[in-house]
């Protein structure tokens, strides 16, 4: 496993509904976001973001965890797990510790690990190997 925190995607502390349209430079938290409507600008959070089906955000994420089953139009940076549901539409450069693709998903851009995730997975699988 690349990381012992799991995300945690119930009950967000700010949640934009399904029905509306925010138009701002950036939303920064701490705490879990949910979109289910439309952002236009970027968002920055410690905490889980959630885009659900019907969310889209057309601007940056930075998040230390993300689920994305809408659409993000912007570069992607999860700090621990990003998820990219079979719903999903990311289009920008994308750079997580680790990664989750449902069958289905768009993934338009380039791709990168975070180095310490790469290394700590070669190094477990590394160990696994010399028990055996």
């Amino acid at each position: 496993m690349l990381s012992s925190k799991k995300p945690n995607y119930e009950r967000p502390a700010t949640l934009i509904g399904k029905d509306t349209v925010i138009d701002s430079s950036l939303v920064k938290s701490k705490s879990s976001i949910q979109v289910n409507g439309v952002l236009n600008g970027s968002i920055d959070c410690d905490a889980s973001v959630v885009v659900g089906q019907t969310g889209k955000v057309n601007g940056n994420v930075k998040a230390g965890f993300l689920l994305v089953a809408g659409t993000i139009e912007g570069q992607v940076e999860v700090k621990n797990q990003l998820h990219v549901n079979k719903t999903a539409n990311i289009l920008g450069d994308v750079h997580c510790g680790s990664i989750i693709i449902d069958d289905g998903a768009v993934l338009n851009g380039s791709f990168s690990m975070n180095e310490q995730s790469k290394s700590k997975s070669v190094s477990d699988s590394d160990k696994k190997e010399k028990k055996n």
